[in-house]
């Protein structure tokens, strides 16, 4: 997801939670005064990307546990901006340098657990 997507998404729920408790957008609260203990949609679905990776690169007969982690060892990429990997998007949201301490985190049920429920605290 892009980071135009993430803020198009926020503001979507910020709306639709404003519809839902009966708050005009004319009354002046500030966002945070409105979601209280409510996490962002963005670490919603970054927390739910993580749980999904550690998932699939723990279960030993998916074919994915291979394929969560995989990035080429070869080639080139085109020119221009480049879209972002899965890997290089669970990078950021673990904040993981190299992909074999990523996977060591996976691996771990409970701290990679502990982690993505952090990721849900976040403002």
């Amino acid at each position: 997801m892009t980071k135009v997507l993430e803020k198009s998404l926020d503001g979507c729920y910020t709306h639709m939670l404003r519809a839902a408790t009966n708050i005009s957008w004319r009354q002046h609260m500030t966002n945070d005064e409105l979601y209280g203990e409510l996490p962002r949609v963005r670490n919603k679905v970054a927390a739910r990307r993580m749980e999904l990776a550690g998932h699939c690169h723990r279960h030993p007969e998916l074919a994915t546990n291979r394929l969560v982690l995989w990035e080429p060892a070869h080639g080139c990429r085109q020119r221009g901006r480049q879209s972002k990997t899965y890997v290089e998007i669970l990078k950021e949201d673990t904040n993981a340098k190299t992909t074999g301490e990523l996977a060591v985190w996976m691996n771990n049920k409970d701290n990679w657990r502990i982690s993505t429920r952090a990721r849900l605290r976040m403002p």
